[in-house]
C-alpha cells in the first residue's frame, strides 16, 4: 500500500469505521463471533489492496487461489506427489514474476546483445501485453508465497489451511506491497488465531513505530529526494553529493515504509518482522546485511543460497557470491543492479578471505579501528548505492571515470558545486542533513549503549510526539513514490 497517498488513509478510515461499529453492536448484542473478526481483516485488506491498483488486484487475486487450491492439494499427496506439487506451484509462481518483470529486459538487454535489430523490432511491436509493467507488490506476495510452500511442503504437522486465514498471511495490508516478507512461522499463527486487539499497549507501541516512520519517509527521504541530481557527471562533489544522498534517502524512504508498517500492524495487534535493524551503524558488510532488509537477507539465505550450495560446503563462497548476483536481479531488470548485487556479492567474498587479516592489521595498528572500519563498511555502501542508483550504463561510466580522475577534485569545481543551489536550497539541505545525522547518532548512541532495541531512543515517547510535530511541520509538499514500489 502506498502509505504516503492520501487515498490510502482516506479508504482505511471509510472502511474501518462502519466495520468496528457494527463489530462493537454485535459484540454488545453478544452476536459477534471470533471468526467474525478474520472477516472483517480479509475484507479490509483486499478493499485497500483493489484500491491501490485494480489491474493488479486481478494477477494477485488468480496467485491467491491458485496457491491456495494448490497448497491444499500438497498436503493432502505424500512423497514425490507432494513434492511435485511444491515444484509446479513455484515454477508458476516464479514464471509469472518473470513475466511482469524480465521478459523486456531478456529480449531487450540479453538476446539483443548476440541478435541485431532484435531490440528494436521488440520495441516498434510493443512488446507483449504486461510485460514491463510491474504489478505493485508482486515481488514481495510472491515470495512470501513461494517461502508458505517451501515451509509448508517441510512441516511435520500436514494440517489443512482455512481459506480465510491464508488469503489473510498473504494479504495483510500493512506488509503485502513491500514486505517484511514474513514466513509461516512468524505470521501465520498470529493469523489463525487473529483478533481485533485494539489496547492501550498496542496503540501507544504502534504509534511510536508510526510517526517514526512518517517521519523517515515525509520528512527525511521526501526532501533529500530533490537534491539527488541523476543527470550529473561532470562535477565530482555534486556526482558524491548524489551519491550520499541516495544512500540516504533510499534508507530511510525503505525502513520509513516497514516501520509504518510496523506500526500499523500493532494497532490491531499483530507482530511483524523488524525489517531494519540500524544498518548503517555496521562495522562490516557482513553485520551490514544483517541489519538490511532482514527478511529478504534470510529469504535468500534458506531458499537459494542453502539449497543451491547443498552439502558442496567447499563451494559455499561461489553460492554466495551468485545469491547476492541474484538478489541484485530481483531488485530490477536492469544490468545496474545484476553489477551491484555482484558487487556486494565480491565484498563478502573479500572479507571471507581478507577480513581477519586486515581487522587485526587496523587492530593493531591503526589509530580508532572501530571508527575506521565503519567508515570504510559506510564508504562501501555508498558506493554500491551508485550501482542501484543509476540504470543508465553510459551515466555510470561516466561518473566512474569522474570519481578516479585526481584533477577532478578541485577548489573550482567545488566551488562551482556549492553555487549550484539557491540559499533557500541550500538552508533546507542543512537542515535536514541535520535532522538525518540527529536521527542516524542517536541509532549509533543505542548501539553503543548496548540497548535491546537499536530504535530505543527515537521510540521514547517524548521523542514520538517531537517526531510527529516535525513531520506536521515540515513533510515534503510533493511525497515521492517509494523506492521499493519499483522492484
Amino acid at each position: 500500500m502506498n502509505f504516503s497517498d492520501f487515498s490510502f488513509w482516506w479508504v482505511l478510515l471509510l472502511i474501518s469505521v462502519p466495520l468496528f461499529t457494527v463489530r462493537y453492536i454485535g459484540k454488545y448484542l453478544n452476536i459477534w463471533r471470533d471468526y467474525f473478526d478474520s472477516i472483517g481483516l480479509m475484507v479490509l485488506s483486499l478493499m485497500l489492496f483493489v484500491n491501490a491498483s485494480r489491474s493488479s488486484f486481478i494477477i494477485f487475486a488468480f496467485e491467491i487461489i491458485l496457491n491456495y487450491l494448490m497448497v491444499r492439494l500438497m498436503l493432502r499427496r505424500r512423497g514425490w506427489e507432494s513434492q511435485a506439487i511444491a515444484a509446479v506451484v513455484i515454477g508458476i509462481d516464479v514464471a509469472i514474476l518473470a513475466y511482469f518483470k524480465y521478459v523486456n529486459f531478456f529480449v531487450e538487454d540479453v538476446l539483443g546483445l548476440f541478435v541485431g535489430g532484435v531490440a528494436e523490432s521488440w520495441q516498434q511491436r510493443g512488446g507483449i501485453p504486461g510485460a514491463g509493467a510491474i504489478p505493485p507488490g508482486i515481488s514481495f506476495y510472491t515470495f512470501q508465497m513461494v517461502a508458505f510452500v517451501v515451509d509448508s511442503f517441510k512441516s511435520k504437522k500436514k494440517q489443512p489451511i482455512g481459506v480465510v486465514d491464508y488469503i489473510n498471511f498473504v494479504s495483510f495490508f500493512p506488509q503485502v506491497v513491500a514486505g517484511p516478507i514474513e514466513r509461516r512461522a512468524d505470521l501465520f499463527p498470529q493469523i489463525e488465531s487473529f483478533r481485533f486487539k485494539f489496547s492501550a499497549e498496542n496503540f501507544e507501541d504502534g504509534l511510536k513505530w508510526l510517526s517514526l516512520g512518517l517521519f523517515m519517509k515525509l520528512v527525511l527521504a521526501d526532501n533529500l529526494s530533490p537534491y539527488i541530481n541523476l543527470q550529473e557527471t561532470g562535477n565530482v562533489w555534486l556526482v558524491w553529493l548524489s551519491i550520499y544522498l541516495f544512500t540516504l534517502r533510499i534508507y530511510f524512504d525503505f525502513a520509513g515504509y516497514s516501520f509504518i508498517a510496523l506500526g500499523l500492524a500493532k494497532f490491531v495487534g499483530v507482530q511483524l518482522t523488524l525489517n531494519f535493524i540500524a544498518p548503517y551503524t555496521s562495522p562490516s558488510i557482513q553485520e551490514f546485511w544483517r541489519r538490511w532488509h532482514v527478511t529478504l537477507s534470510t529469504w535468500f539465505r534458506d531458499y537459494v543460497f542453502l539449497p543451491l550450495m547443498g552439502a558442496k560446503k567447499q563451494w559455499a563462497a561461489f553460492y554466495l557470491f551468485v545469491t547476492f548476483t541474484l538478489s541484485g536481479f530481483w531488485h530490477g531488470a536492469a544490468w545496474n543492479f545484476i553489477i551491484w548485487g555482484a558487487y556486494h556479492g565480491l565484498l563478502l567474498l573479500v572479507l571471507r578471505y581478507a577480513g581477519r587479516p586486515f581487522y587485526r592489521f587496523v587492530g593493531e595498528r591503526l589509530f580508532m579501528p572501530q571508527f575506521l572500519s565503519w567508515a570504510l563498511t559506510f564508504g562501501s555502501v555508498m558506493l554500491g548505492c551508485l550501482f542501484f542508483m543509476e540504470s543508465d550504463m553510459t551515466r555510470l561510466g561516466q561518473k566512474l571515470q569522474t570519481l578516479v580522475t585526481p584533477w577532478a577534485y578541485s577548489f573550482s569545481n567545488l566551488g562551482e558545486a556549492m553555487s549550484s543551489f539557491s540559499q533557500n536550497e541550500g538552508a533546507v539541505l542543512v537542515l535536514i542533513l541535520f535532522l538525518t545525522t540527529v536521527e542516524l547518532f542517536l541509532e549509533h548512541l543505542a548501539v553503543w549503549q548496548k540497548r535491546t532495541n537499536e530504535y530505543d531512543l527515537l521510540l521514547s515517547p517524548w521523542v514520538t510526539r517531537v517526531l510527529l510535530g516535525l513531520t506536521i511541520l515540515l513533510a515534503a509538499n510533493t511525497p515521492s513514490k517509494f523506492i521499493y514500489f519499483e522492484f
